[in-house]
């Protein structure tokens, strides 16, 4: 017979949830706060949709999965469900008051049932919609920054040396099966390593400037053929968000394409994913959260024993060969999602995110 969980415990793991997307809410209405309706409702770059839809977006989704007996904005299912419709059409939205009562009523309905569903064993569901908010709050700070409307860079770090850290050969856990995991996450494994090196700083605006003044947008042989001709297409010359005065900051709003010709230049390549979990797991003096989001080589794909939750679609439909994993998270990250096992993932040629990179070689180093 298997022991009932205290009900002590249970209010305990309840109030962790609600405060967690209490937080996460407040996050999410700061990024709002000075944003009117055009603002709302504006379209910068297409592969992003406004940010008030990403607003109706989260009080939807918070309300289909926590609240789903509650009957709220019907008529809106179409506007705000992923698949309802392309983002090219998603800019005929409620007014900015609606959409704050949506989110309010949504939340409300949740909250009424909290104890009770977190009791009876919804927990990962819980923490799979603050991430989900969180997710899109990050989205909302990059739409922001697309619009002119925010310009922050990252926080100045330690000056980017070129210093490199040997990672010793050995087998580390990747993946988790913690209560957080999202479905790519899991099941965490064993997984067999050699010895390799990795850059101690994402690689700074600084350090890019000498690809870019030796000419490295121009020189075919840094790029691959899939590289050359999404730079020669786009006529990109520079990173996205290159800004005079950060030479101390991580370079950011690079695509995989990019970073690959930088590593190539010094004679470097881009670290696996896992590679970078493992020094993360291995080396926490590094400090690899919260920075950049720093791009791999790696292409984004199930786990072995894959299990997909809470839908078929959430990760699954990423699983095309086409995209590529990112680690760490940035500045505009949010808690619920900053840990080495976390997998972000976009196309390689995707630049409007707040990506940079580190950069890896192979080295000789007795096992650990």
């Amino acid at each position: 017979m298997t022991a009932s969980r205290p009900r002590g415990a249970e209010c305990q793991g309840c109030r962790a949830v609600t405060e967690a997307m209490a937080a996460c809410r407040h996050a999410t209405l700061a990024l709002i706060a000075d944003l009117d309706d055009e603002i709302l409702r504006a379209q910068p770059d297409p592969l992003f949709s406004p940010i008030g839809w990403h607003i109706g977006h989260i009080a939807y989704t918070e309300a289909l999965w926590l609240a789903p007996s509650a009957v709220i904005h019907p008529e809106w299912e179409t506007i705000f469900r992923q698949d309802g419709l392309p983002k090219a059409a998603r800019r005929a939205l409620p007014p900015r008051s609606a959409l704050l009562d949506y989110l309010a009523e949504a939340r409300r309905h949740a909250m009424a049932r909290a104890e009770a569903a977190l009791a009876a064993g919804e927990e990962r569901l819980w923490r799979f919609i603050l991430q989900h908010e969180a997710q899109h709050g990050e989205t909302i700070a990059i739409i922001r920054r697309l619009s002119g409307l925010d310009l922050r860079l990252p926080k100045p770090v330690a000056a980017d040396d070129g210093a490199m850290i040997e990672i010793p050969a050995g087998t580390f856990h990747r993946g988790d099966d913690g209560i957080a995991a999202l479905d790519n996450e899991r099941p965490a494994h064993p997984e067999a390593l050699p010895a390799y090196r990795l850059s101690r700083r994402p690689v700074s605006q600084r350090r890019f400037r000498d690809f870019i003044l030796a000419g490295g947008y121009r020189t075919r042989r840094f790029w691959s053929d899939e590289g050359w001709r999404w730079r020669t297409a786009h006529g990109v010359t520079r990173p996205l968000y290159w800004r005079a005065g950060g030479d101390d900051v991580s370079v950011h709003g690079v695509s995989a394409y990019e970073a690959e010709a930088y590593c190539r230049f010094i004679g470097m390549r881009l670290p696996s994913e896992a590679e970078w979990e493992r020094a993360a797991n291995l080396a926490p003096s590094l400090a690899m959260l919260g920075e950049v989001w720093q791009w791999t080589s790696t292409v984004f794909a199930a786990y072995p024993g894959f299990q997909a939750f809470p839908y078929p679609g959430y990760s699954r439909a990423y699983f095309d060969g086409r995209h590529r994993v990112l680690k760490g998270g940035s500045w505009a990250t949010q808690a619920p999602v900053l840990r080495p096992s976390f997998r972000n993932w976009y196309e390689p040629g995707t630049r409007q995110i707040f990506a940079g990179f580190r950069y890896a070689d192979d080295a000789s180093s007795p096992s650990a």
